[in-house]
């Protein structure tokens, strides 16, 4: 291994091949593939690149193009929404793919370049603690930077493993830190020839070996739901009169199911205001006056937001976490009509403030998220410590058969892992669930199906100890590796 790497290292046009395609092979630890060990080693050969190029040039195109191949591989699905819903040329698609990709790369991958600044000690250990370090600073920079973008996280891939554990005590980026420092330590020791370190980075690997746990027995206070999956077109959403026909669809599936606690709608189900009079009468069409949770669009100030309301009340939440393009487009008196792309239904939307309060239903305060809002779980920390249970809607309709809604589902079961709270999430086609406190799905409507998923879920008492005092470990310890390491470099 150690001798093909240093082989590859020393012809350049064979080394961007690799590494592009390393980077894209990354996608395979994800879901819906769930091949974890791959990032792992994926991981160790960025790091080895990039540790041993020859300049901070050279460093930084080796992490620019893995990060190239980790970006378009790992969100190329949407090209789905920009070519097939956004009727956009095809060329056109694939040009937005691939310069997202670069600016995705530029800004959160190729920065690690900067450990080539960095005179290492002789520690192999501090060593690969410090490019643990770089590396989950550069990844806690995606929920802030580009309007922020914390998709495909490394630390996703312990889902399902003997390492699931970390997730609720450091949290998803806690686990991403393992995995770097894994990685760091793989691909130092060969770079070094240091077979003993080489050992226990395999070792660890242990960690990633697949293991469920069993669904929490022991709760009670439960609620029965029933999430109604209508699997409209999309296309046909916004044409004149399209709304009966939805209307009709949500009704019909809502009445069969009227006797569930609480009934959820997805994220946006219909064309029209909560405001519009339509609403008051299809609220009454609702048998056995059911109470009803669904997306709407809504009016505030003269904003227009994406909001999620219980049906007949005025309790509300505003999403805060918007797409970019999908709901807002920047430089949009620049952009806005240069393509079909830019000019979607409802892309020109405004983000709800941060503490908005909890949607109140019976005993239970319930945390709302839509569709976005589920990766950004430092947003909602107060949110979380004080509700009973997450109801998340989304439209992953834009997104067609492709894997992009299995990495969705993916962050939804972390988050319930890292919160300890049960997840009820509401799609328009799939993949709608009900995912419990420890990351499992306890029941499934698949994609591209029309219907209705029954069941219930639980209150959880205790908060995880990520969102008590874990969020903040994993930032300090990396920020104390920085100093140490700057200390190191000051007596040397």
């Amino acid at each position: 291994m150690a001798l093909l790497l240093k082989q590859i290292h020393k012809a350049p046009f064979a080394s961007y091949i690799f590494l592009v395609l390393s980077g894209a092979l990354s996608t395979l630890a994800f879901s819906p593939f769930d091949i974890k060990l791959v990032l792992l080693f994926t991981l160790a050969i960025l790091i080895f690149f990039t540790v041993n190029s020859k300049n901070f040039i050279e460093a930084y195109k080796y992490a620019l193009v893995w990060g190239l191949g980790y970006w378009i591989s790992g969100t190329g699905w949407l090209i789905v929404s920009i070519y097939y819903y956004g009727k956009t040329n095809i060329v056109i698609s694939s040009l937005i793919i691939l310069l997202m990709g670069i600016l995705l790369s530029a800004v959160f991958i190729a920065p690690f370049a900067a450990v080539r600044f960095i005179k290492f000690t002789q520690n192999i250990l501090l060593k690969s603690l410090f490019v643990a370090s770089t590396l989950i600073i550069l990844e806690l920079s995606r929920f802030l930077l580009l309007g922020g973008f914390p998709w495909l996280l490394p630390g996703l891939v312990f889902l399902d493993t003997l390492g699931q554990g970390v997730i609720p005590t450091l949290g998803v980026y806690g686990a991403s830190y393992i995995i770097y420092f894994f990685a760091s330590l793989i691909a130092l020791s060969i770079l070094e020839n240091k077979k003993n370190f080489l050992f226990l980075g395999i070792l660890c690997l242990l960690i990633l070996i697949p293991y469920k746990k069993n669904l929490n027995e022991s709760l009670d206070e439960n609620l029965s739901v029933s999430i109604i999956q209508p699997s409209l077109d999309p296309f046909k959403k916004y044409t004149e009169g399209s709304h009966l026909n939805i209307e009709d669809v949500l009704i019909n599936l809502t009445n069969n199911s009227s006797d569930a606690d609480l009934i959820i709608w997805p994220e946006s189900p219909l064309p029209y205001l909560e405001s519009n009079p339509r609403m008051i009468q299809l609220i009454d069409r609702i048998e056995g006056g059911s109470t009803v949770l669904s997306g709407s669009w809504k009016y505030t100030n003269n904003k227009l937001h994406n909001s999620m309301t219980i049906l007949g009340t005025d309790q509300t939440y505003l999403k805060r976490h918007l797409v970019l393009f999908g709901e807002y487009v920047p430089f949009e008196g620049i952009l806005r009509g240069l393509i079909e792309f830019f000019n979607m239904p409802m892309s020109s939307l405004s983000a709800g403030g941060s503490n908005q309060g909890l949607l109140e239903f019976r005993d239970y305060k319930i945390l709302g998220m839509i569709c976005f809002d589920i990766a950004f779980p430092l947003s909602y920390l107060n949110e979380i410590r004080e509700s009973d249970f997450i109801v998340n809607i989304s439209n992953d309709t834009w997104f067609g058969s492709s894997y992009g809604p299995y990495q969705h589902l993916q962050i939804v079961r972390a988050r319930a892992l890292e919160a300890n709270k049960w997840v009820i999430r509401g799609t328009s086609d799939g993949i709608s669930t009900i995912v419990d406190n420890n990351g499992t799905i306890v029941s499934l409507l698949d994609k591209g199906l029309r219907g209705s998923l029954d069941g219930s879920v639980y209150k959880t008492f205790k908060s995880s100890f990520f969102y008590l005092y874990g969020y903040i470990i994993t930032p300090v310890l990396a920020l104390i590796m920085m100093f140490v390491l700057f200390i190191i470099k000051l007596r040397k």
